[in-house]
């Protein structure tokens, strides 16, 4: 993943903390903060396909560019390049499987096949089978927000991984190319030395 990706995809989640961390560590849940948090996600949910399109290609450039890394494989990419393409993937199955279906809830509540496949902390009687639907309760509609949020958050962290992975193979390749340059200029050292010694002899 690029620095311009990872970018991107910090920015996004920068903008989703606002609502999320008053859900998630601000102690009590209020009502206002819960609506104000369902209101971004549907308005995001329910954006121009062009924003979506713009969401997932930022997250496919930067699968695509792990695994273009991981293709020319190096030493390097066992300890930085293989950590990153797994924390990168986590990070997609956490939004793909849990993120998405939890926006869904939100954006339709009143359908029992969305509702079954969200999330959250259901009521016991959701348990049963054959129970007879209810719409989404306020402790169940805040408990789907959270854990958006809280799903926000670790990708959050699995998405800062990887640009430390990043940041540490740059460093590393870094340090490897002055130690090279340093025996490059050694050896051409110990060339002229040796040359001079010989015309000397001359």
């Amino acid at each position: 993943m690029g620095f311009r990706t990872g970018f991107v995809l910090a920015s996004l989640l920068y903008i989703t903390s606002s609502y999320d961390y008053p859900l998630l560590f601000h102690g009590q849940v209020s009502e206002t903060d819960v609506n104000k948090a369902i209101s971004f996600y549907l308005s995001m949910y329910n954006a121009p396909l062009s924003v979506s399109v713009l969401i997932h290609t930022v997250f496919s450039i930067g699968l695509i560019g792990i695994v273009s890394k991981l293709v020319r494989w190096s030493e390097n990419d066992k300890y930085f390049g293989t950590p990153s393409l797994l924390l990168y993937f986590g990070s997609l199955l956490m939004y793909v499987a849990v993120s998405i279906p939890n926006l869904r809830v939100l954006a339709r509540p009143d359908e029992p096949s969305i509702v079954h496949r969200a999330v959250f902390d259901a009521a016991s009687y959701r348990r049963v089978e054959n129970y007879n639907f209810q719409p989404l309760s306020f402790q169940e509609t805040a408990s789907v927000v959270q854990v958006i949020g809280a799903t926000n958050v670790i990708i959050t962290a699995m998405l800062a991984g990887v640009l430390l992975m990043q940041l540490g193979e740059w460093y590393s390749i870094r340090l490897d190319r002055i130690a090279e340059n340093k025996q490059r200029q050694e050896s051409i050292a110990k060339l002229g030395a040796h040359r001079n010694d010989d015309k000397k002899v001359d």
